[in-house]
């Protein structure tokens, strides 16, 4: 098995987690008053970035396939991406809805990692 490229494996869990802390810092008042819909996108999106973060995580530990050594640049981009995008909104549901289109490209690269 092929090792990560630390730097940019660390920029990539840096975005990742940013982007998450973004999440993570609309007040529960908001959430509540959105729709169910932005509710469960909230939820799932959570979920999808945890997700995310724990198998990068793992990752580092165990090693990693070619497929995913390929993409690896291409990750980290994308996670700079999602944080950038993130980072410039105030709007909670404009938030939930980048971060939940966004992670879509995310977890396919992880994905790979089997």
């Amino acid at each position: 098995m092929t090792t990560v490229n630390t730097d940019l494996h660390k920029k990539t869990l840096d975005s990742l987690r940013a982007a998450r802390r973004k999440l993570y810092a609309i007040p529960e008042s908001v959430l509540d008053a959105m729709s169910p819909d932005d509710q469960v996108k909230y939820g799932d999106t959570l979920h999808q970035y945890g997700l995310a973060i724990l198998d990068l995580e793992a990752a580092e530990l165990k090693g990693v396939n070619d497929q995913f050594k390929e993409k690896e640049e291409e990750l980290k981009n994308e996670a700079a991406k999602l944080e950038s995008d993130t980072a410039e909104l105030n709007d909670a549901v404009k938030i939930i809805r980048v971060a939940s289109e966004g992670i879509g490209l995310v977890t396919n690269i992880v994905k790979l990692l089997g």
